[in-house]
């Protein structure tokens, strides 16, 4: 069975983890041959059409508009990540190629991500934008175009039928992941911004500070009509669509755009974002070491991938 690339996307917390496969090749093949094959790889990569739609690194709008904590400094951006799953899938395709079996992934970044990294700002604390609120409720407003569940059945019968053939799975698994994991690199072997960020949005909430604002926020929305304690209780009211369009029930737009309103009247976001800012400073003062080889690691990786990237576009 093939195994896709995985891609994780909490809609509504603070994660955005994206992992790759584990394994390194120190015996990876570094001939001139290879590296012309893998140039020779058809890859139809993004292009400016669809960067555009792909999530910034700045909130635009809503109560969360311009804020960025300190922690995003040490993060992969969208983009990014994009680049080095991209890279990593010329040169699986290659080194499949090379062994005499067909690899024709998804391509990366074709339906954007909610959120540009890990951090979630706009939704790191529910729901906060009200336009977005009364057009989609709390459902994370994506991009409804597509492909039709026909089309995603279709897809997967091709990879199937494509993963089929004797020998492929371990040539996948054993030499091209090993390969793409040598030559570009592995997202993530260890996440120190991430958890980091985990642990400050944890202990933030139990500060008084922050506690008094929700308290301040959960008596707003009962004086609204809706008796919720936290923000997740909000939320985890409605089931939450996916990129089918479907319209979102009036009583859930009614307590989006409510929650909304009280986050705004009791300053809940720019209070907890102030004691998330103070707590992160904190937090990078104690990890400055982990989190700078991380970054310096990083800034390796992507360098990688784009050699990568660059050498497919080179090679039309």
């Amino acid at each position: 069975m093939r195994q896709t690339r995985p891609l994780v996307l909490a809609a509504t917390g603070a994660v955005l983890a994206l992992t790759a496969a584990c394994g390194a090749n120190s015996a990876a093949d570094k001939s001139a041959g290879n590296q012309q094959k893998m140039k020779t790889v058809a890859m139809q990569l993004p292009d400016a059409k669809v960067r555009a739609s792909w999530p910034k690194q700045d909130v635009a709008s809503g109560l969360a508009k311009g804020m960025r904590l300190p922690l995003e400094k040490y993060m992969l951006g969208y983009p990014d990540m994009v680049d080095i799953e991209n890279a990593k899938d010329v040169v699986k395709s290659a080194c499949m190629k090379r062994l005499g079996f067909s690899y024709t992934p998804k391509l990366m970044g074709t339906q954007p991500a909610a959120s540009y990294n890990e951090m979630n700002m706009e939704r790191r604390y529910g729901i906060t934008d009200p336009a977005k609120a009364a057009a989609h409720g709390f459902a994370v407003a994506q991009d409804t175009d597509g492909p039709s569940q026909a089309d995603q059945d279709a897809e997967l019968a091709r990879e199937d039928q494509e993963s089929s053939a004797e020998g492929w799975d371990k040539a996948m698994n054993e030499t091209c992941i090993p390969e793409a994991n040598q030559k570009v690199g592995v997202l993530f072997p260890t996440d120190t911004a991430g958890d980091l960020a985990g642990q400050s949005l944890k202990a933030t909430r139990s500060q008084p500070v922050v506690q008094r604002a929700l308290a301040s926020w959960s008596s707003c929305m009962a004086g609204h009509g809706h008796l919720v304690k936290s923000l997740d209780d909000a939320e985890g009211r409605f089931a939450q669509p996916g990129r089918t369009g479907v319209q979102p029930e009036k009583a859930q737009v009614l307590m989006a755009t409510d929650d909304v309103a009280c986050k705004s009247t009791t300053g809940l976001v720019p209070t907890w974002y102030t004691a998330e800012t103070a707590y992160q400073n904190k937090q990078i003062t104690s990890h400055k070491q982990q989190l700078e080889a991380a970054k310096t690691r990083d800034a390796l990786l992507l360098k990688k991938a784009r050699a990568v990237l660059a050498s497919v576009s080179t090679a039309r």
